[in-house]
Order: structure tokens, then C-alpha cells, then sequence
């Protein structure tokens, strides 16, 4: 039972750490960084736009830098690139699963950032074990009064 307890502990934390990574942005809707994040790279490659670092990702980086300097909110800067360049502009949900899967297996991160996120959730898989062995051994010996 302990393995199972591991198990759905590591499942649990992957894909909670997962899902924040690529759903979710700490950056502020008020910066390019958090704009972008909601915006497909311009060319052939499947990148979310805030990973991107080729010419035409920078180009639609610095334009959106530009309209957020002359005042306009995160969702006039999203309704221009979709009336601008149509719905290849914005991300689906695949897509933006797919953008993120395809920056990590291209060597989009450096060794020492995946130790430090494996070292994470190694940390929190053994927290929510401790948590759910803990409980489950309650309920058992609660069980047998």
C-alpha cells in the first residue's frame, strides 16, 4: 500500500506542477512576459510566445511592449493580434501544452534548473506521502476499534 501512497503522491505533484507551469504565470497582465504568455510564436515552430527568442517571436515581443507603453490593457493587445494576424495568434490548450513540451525536449532548459525542479518534486511527492500514509494509517486504526 505504501507504493500505491508514493505513487499517487508523485502523480499528484507532477501534474499539479505541471499545470501551474504551463497554465499559469507569475508575471503581472500589466508586462510583456505576462501578455505573451497568452500568444502563439509567429513562425512554423510550436513555442508559446514568452519562450521564444527568435526574431519573430522579439518582434511581436517588441510590439507588444510598444501598445502596453501607448496604454492599452492585456485584452486590447490580445484583440489586436487576433483581428491582426487571426486565430494562429492565440493558444489553445494543446498548443500551449504542446509549445512547453517541445521547449523541454529541445534542450530549453539548462541541467542545473531540471536538478532544482527534480529536487522539487522529489520534496513535495514526500510531503503529500507523509500526509496520505498518515491519514491512511488513522483511518485503519480507526478501523479496528
Amino acid at each position: 500500500m505504501k507504493a500505491v501512497l508514493f505513487g499517487i503522491s508523485l502523480i499528484l505533484t507532477l501534474t499539479y506542477m505541471s499545470g501551474k507551469y504551463i497554465f499559469l504565470t507569475s508575471a503581472s497582465d500589466h508586462t510583456v512576459p505576462g501578455i505573451s504568455h497568452w500568444l502563439a510564436c509567429p513562425c512554423e515552430c510550436p513555442m508559446v510566445l514568452e519562450d521564444c527568442h527568435m526574431s519573430c517571436g522579439l518582434s511581436w515581443k517588441n510590439l507588444i511592449g510598444e501598445k502596453l507603453k501607448a496604454g492599452l490593457s492585456k485584452e486590447d493587445i490580445v484583440s489586436y493580434f487576433y483581428k491582426r494576424f487571426g486565430r494562429e495568434a492565440l493558444l489553445t490548450p494543446a498548443q500551449r501544452v504542446a509549445g512547453k513540451w517541445y521547449q523541454v525536449t529541445r534542450g530549453g532548459y539548462p541541467a542545473g534548473e531540471m536538478a532544482l525542479f527534480g529536487v522539487i518534486v522529489l520534496v513535495w511527492t514526500s510531503l503529500l506521502y507523509l500526509l496520505l500514509l498518515t491519514g491512511y494509517e488513522k483511518i485503519i486504526s480507526m478501523r479496528k476499534k
